[in-house]
């Protein structure tokens, strides 16, 4: 290989270790996702962080992808869904893989009913389901209609606590959880 390209492969390895290291740095830190009686799990909608806090689904994850769980970037990833960090891990996440892990998520009991958490639901998702929203806008008033939260729409509310810890302090947070649990267990049936 000619000197130029083993440079410009060296600068492109510092520049991507550089960038995963400030999302590591910066990325919001992840919460248990609530689990209950009747969600359903699938690679494309569940978010990494919600399989591997679900002991049946993480075992499903860690027979077809071994040591998932003890990836360094795990972390990271948490909010993200398989089919988001395949690209990531193409040799490791291949699509026969994700059939074989959905096929078995689909055999897992389950709903479709979909667990909000601060710390693990992009305020995107919540700005877009007009129940959570409300629940958001109860305890943190004006917060969806802000000029601004177009900006704030890919990250956690634990995240966006960073900017305003007095505004969005920890207990407003846990009742935002709270309610949240308790709009999933309504639309569980429980």
């Amino acid at each position: 290989m000619s000197r130029r390209k083993l440079l410009i492969i060296g600068s492109i390895v510092l520049l991507l270790a550089a960038l995963g290291i400030a999302a590591y740095n910066f990325m919001p830190s992840q919460e248990p996702t609530v689990t209950l009686p009747g969600i359903s799990y699938s690679v494309a909608e569940s978010n990494v962080g919600a399989l591997l806090e679900f002991s049946e689904a993480k075992e499903v994850l860690e027979r077809h992808i071994p040591g998932i769980a003890e990836l360094r970037q795990i972390e990271v990833a948490k909010a993200l869904t398989l089919k988001d960090i395949q690209p990531y891990y193409p040799d490791r996440i291949t699509d026969a893989k994700l059939a074989a892990i959905d096929d078995e998520l689909k055999e897992l009991k389950g709903s479709g009913v979909v667990v909000y958490t601060s710390g693990s639901t992009l305020v995107g998702v919540i700005l877009d389901d007009p129940e959570a929203r409300d629940i958001v806008d109860k305890h943190l008033p004006g917060f969806s209609t802000h000029p601004d939260i177009g900006q704030g729409r890919g990250f956690t509310l634990n995240f966006m606590q960073k900017f305003d810890r007095e505004a969005m302090s920890d207990e407003k947070l846990a009742k935002i959880n709270a309610d949240f649990e308790a709009l999933a267990k309504s639309r569980a049936g429980l």
